[in-house]
């Protein structure tokens, strides 16, 4: 043998020391952190520098253990590209769901009379806890981020959710349309409690800015998502994100969701 090959098999013969060995590292996201508000876990991520006069516009995610890092990094690429994206920087509060029988709970109003019926998601488990949720979003997320280490401004502050998500997004909308300016819906679950929503719109005709959006195949049953926006008039608009599934359509419509909250236009 000889001596380059002897080397060669020597280098691939030997295993790896330990203090050769790189050290692995959690991946982080910078300028974030993560607190608890009661038993609910709250993620919260700040652009870089400083605020404007106004203060950093505010979005805040539903089910923020999938939805919060995806969304506060679409929210970085977006803004730093702001003069061709159009979209300003902006803090993105992530909301924690937790355990499946909670977030059905908080996620949907109450219904009295009507249960969710067999065949339809989640049927079997306890609904009406949105009023609650609502209140503790009001009550002690939203003034731990008002009076945190971030100026906001509270004129441009957006709710977003998908699924049932996205019908606490509209109850909010239609119940207390003050507490926030824009809300988007994801592939709300329209159909919930027959109709409520639709009803809820018709007696709450004005309100923040709304956007819906759906993929194929709508989860809807007793509205379309388009028939629905028509309702809301030019407060509303409809973004149909074709090919996406209910299962998708968060992901689809992140980027959307962080225009629609965070966009030069809308200020």
């Amino acid at each position: 043998m000889t001596g380059l090959a002897a080397l060669v098999v020597t280098a691939f013969a030997s295993p790896l020391t330990d203090t050769a060995r790189p050290v692995a590292q959690p991946y982080e996201l910078p300028r974030s952190l993560v607190t608890k508000v009661g038993s609910y876990q709250v993620m919260i991520a700040w652009p870089e520098g400083e605020p404007p006069p106004a203060g950093w516009p505010v979005l805040y995610v539903l089910d923020g253990e999938d939805n919060f890092a995806i969304t506060a990094l679409t929210a970085r690429r977006l803004a730093r590209a702001g003069e061709r994206s159009g979209v300003d920087a902006g803090v993105v509060v992530g909301i924690a769901a937790g355990p499946l029988a909670r977030r059905v709970r908080d996620y949907t109003p109450a219904t009295p009379g009507w249960i969710i019926p067999a065949g339809r998601p989640a049927h079997g488990l306890v609904t009406g806890g949105a009023e609650a949720f609502l209140d503790l979003v009001e009550r002690r997320i939203m003034p731990l981020v008002h009076a945190g280490r971030w100026r906001v401004d509270r004129s441009r502050e957006t709710l977003a959710g998908h699924s049932f998500g996205g019908v606490l997004a509209l109850h909010a909308a239609f119940t207390r349309p003050a507490l926030f300016d824009n809300v988007v819906a994801v592939s709300p679950s329209l159909w919930f409690g027959d109709g409520l929503l639709a009803r809820e719109a018709v007696s709450m005709p004005t309100g923040p800015r709304v956007l819906i959006a759906e993929g194929d195949g709508a989860m809807a049953g007793t509205a379309s998502p388009a028939s629905f926006v028509q309702t809301l008039g030019e407060r509303a608009r409809l973004l149909s994100l074709a090919g996406q599934t209910h299962g998708t359509t968060m992901l689809a419509g992140t980027a959307p969701t962080v225009t629609f909250a965070f966009g030069k236009a809308d200020r």
